[in-house]
């Protein structure tokens, strides 16, 4: 179970991931790159079917481009776990095959909720509609922002079942958990790493190659929380 008195250690994470990049920078880019090839690829090669005749074909192109970034993206993790500073107690290294389908289990289970919420809030809209459409924007919007909530509790769910080796719904769990204990934290996370990627996204989005190893970086030095007040816990916050 995790402590209630855990925090995401934010003060130290762009140190880490700098040391961590420049341990092996050209790893990174290398899975970068092919991260972006995984994800623009099939889907300009589904685009070109499609205006060559071959719709059914390129829809199968387009559907590829969003699962196969999946197996890079893991890759990348992985790496950025690794090379960051080592937490204290040595962890098993996860088979891939396993990794892959906790991975993909977790993407399915999120997307399936995703789905599931938006339809329950259109179906209550419509109900609530047949009496007031204002009682049916309030039900849109509170059901949106409850969406959104939700969505913003599962940020860390990926980088977490990649560092602890969680299960599916352990990691959605633990995510949630976290993100409940550090809302204000999570928050600038996601407005540094969106910032980062806007970077990333000049100069023909090249800059993307140094922006996205560094986000995972981020995001995997968020799963070695920190406990206050516990002197372990600080000397672990510097970078090493």
């Amino acid at each position: 179970a995790l402590a209630p008195s855990t925090e995401l250690p934010l003060v130290t994470l762009l140190p880490r991931a700098w040391i961590g990049f420049g341990v092996a920078p050209w790893r990174c880019v290398g899975l970068a790159a092919l991260l972006l090839i995984s994800a623009a690829g099939p889907a300009v090669l589904g685009e070109d079917l499609r205006q060559l005749g071959v719709p059914w074909l390129g829809d199968l192109a387009v559907m590829l481009s969003l699962c196969l970034p999946l197996l890079p993206l893991l890759a990348l993790l992985r790496l950025a776990d690794q090379l960051l500073p080592p937490a204290e107690s040595p962890r098993r290294t996860l088979p891939w095959p396993w990794l892959l389908r906790q991975a993909a289990g977790l993407v399915v289970l999120e997307l399936l909720l995703l789905l599931g919420g938006i339809g329950l809030i259109q179906s209550l809209s419509w109900a609530v509609g047949q009496i007031s459409t204002a009682l049916a924007g309030l039900v849109v919007l509170l059901g949106g922002l409850l969406l959104a909530s939700w969505l913003f509790s599962q940020v860390l769910a990926l980088p977490l079942l990649v560092h602890h080796g969680h299960r599916a719904l352990q990691a959605m769990d633990h995510s949630r958990l976290l993100v409940r204990q550090n809302g204000l934290k999570v928050l600038a996370l996601l407005g540094l790493l969106s910032g980062i990627n806007l970077l990333g996204l000049l100069g023909a989005s090249l800059g993307l190659l140094l922006s996205l190893p560094f986000s995972a970086l981020l995001l995997m030095a968020c799963c070695r929380t920190q406990t206050p007040c516990s002197k372990v816990s600080r000397r672990n916050m510097l970078p090493t």
